[in-house]
């Protein structure tokens, strides 16, 4: 639940973990949830970009990354230089999509019996 002081979409609390990107900027990135992806896609709507799965990963960046202290948007993850777009969707993206593999199926034998026809 987020702060009663803090405005829609804020986690003042969420803890944050601390990036140094290659460009210098220092990065702040919390822990998603999954109101952060529906904000992310909710960000895309009525654009062209609402149906790429890339724009809605570059939307999640924005938000739940600062840089310098700040809060991005989604067109300023557009325009960052790629070493720290590159940067940021790993450290986001590692953390927070990590799920455990599905068990494998187990192997069909094949029968020895000839097929019908």
């Amino acid at each position: 639940m987020a702060h009663k002081d803090a405005p829609k979409g804020v986690h003042p609390a969420a803890p944050r973990r601390q990036v140094t990107l290659p460009s210098g900027a220092i990065a702040s990135i919390r822990k998603g949830r999954g109101r952060d992806l529906m904000n992310a896609q909710r960000a895309l709507v009525g654009t062209p970009a609402a149906s790429d799965p890339v724009a809605t990963q570059y939307a999640l960046i924005a938000e739940l990354v600062e840089i310098d202290g700040r809060q991005i948007v989604y067109e300023q993850v557009l325009e960052m230089d790629l070493a720290d777009v590159l940067a940021l969707t790993k450290e986001v993206f590692s953390e927070d999509f990590q799920s455990p593999q599905p068990a494998l199926s187990p192997v069909s034998s094949v029968s020895d019996s000839e097929p019908e026809n």
